[in-house]
């Protein structure tokens, strides 16, 4: 567990909101004006690779240890990656109904945590840039999904394609026909051995052993390298593509701005403007919400159940 913070709760209605990606997954539980009565951190919770079940027992088992003490659920939202894939957020949201009984529950994707923390109710086109990637449009009633084909044959500008895409760059340097610089220099670094004798582990390891060398490569690029910046370019135009099309087919959308997620957003400061510059002048205004998704995620889950448990 990578965070724990607890804080004395007031009386009233009580909601959880989960922001679960391929990595990591944040917990909040929180009253109707979102102050945290306790917040923690566990590991990925992609739907997708757990399972319904493995994805209900580890939020059950979190529940039991850091909900002891508080008053029932009046409502959650559960905004997981890889939940709109056959049917598993539907059949997620039904085990945890049955182990909770009376807790009202919705489970969507984790792009939906992103929009709420962003506010935008009107209406917008929406990216999730984590361990995976896909794109949204969010045309007021329900989302539309551009992408999200999963690492293995999709997923641009995702940390796995980032970190794909770095680990190449080392790999082709050592073969001596590709080029050394920043990037090839701070994949050796990390690996800490040859790139070759890395990958049977890094193959059989899941997408996020991968998706942890995408850092380097802003890194990489902001020290000048064209070997990150090639990458960088290439991720934003594709992911613009997917924006373009969600945008052309929904106007209600299109209306909006593109409201960006995920942790490759934390380097904003070298990916907005790759984006800005690939969607060209006539492209949307980008939105990086100020605050982490997991309050979007309990906002929407009060936006949902907060007039039924009052």
């Amino acid at each position: 567990m990578e965070r724990n913070e607890q804080k004395r709760g007031g009386a009233g209605p009580l909601f959880l909101g989960v922001d679960g990606g391929g990595t990591k997954t944040d917990f909040l539980l929180a009253g109707t004006d979102g102050a945290p009565v306790r917040r923690f951190r566990a590991g990925g919770s992609n739907v997708s690779t757990l399972g319904p079940e493995r994805t209900a027992d580890l939020f059950c088992a979190l529940l039991a240890e850091h909900g002891a003490g508080l008053p029932p659920l009046s409502g959650a939202f559960l905004g997981l990656a890889g939940s709109m894939a056959d049917g598993k957020g539907e059949r997620l949201a039904a085990i945890l109904r049955e182990r909770l009984p009376g807790v009202p529950i919705e489970v969507g994707p984790d792009i939906r945590c992103v929009i709420e923390a962003a506010e935008a109710d009107g209406g917008c086109v929406a990216a999730i840039l984590g361990t995976g990637s896909c794109v949204y449009a969010d045309d007021g009633r329900a989302l539309h999904r551009y992408g999200g084909w999963g690492w293995l044959v999709g997923d641009p500008c995702s940390g796995y394609a980032l970190g794909r895409g770095a680990l190449r760059a080392r790999l082709a340097f050592d073969d001596g026909v590709g080029p050394g610089g920043p990037l090839a220099e701070a994949v050796g670094r990390f690996l800490g051995r040859p790139a070759f004798d890395c990958l049977p582990s890094l193959q059989e390891s899941d997408p996020s052993a991968i998706a942890a060398m995408a850092p380097l490569v802003f890194d990489a690029e902001a020290a000048g390298d064209p070997v990150a910046r090639d990458l960088l370019v290439r991720a934003a135009a594709r992911i613009a593509a997917l924006v373009r099309a969600a945008r052309a087919a929904h106007p209600a959308a299109a209306a909006g701005p593109l409201v960006l997620g995920g942790g490759l957003c934390r380097r904003a400061d070298r990916l907005g403007p790759l984006l800005a510059e690939a969607l060209g002048p006539d492209g949307p205004r980008l939105a990086f919400p100020t605050r982490d998704p997991v309050f979007g995620a309990h906002r929407r889950a009060v936006r949902l159940f907060s007039t039924s448990s009052s």
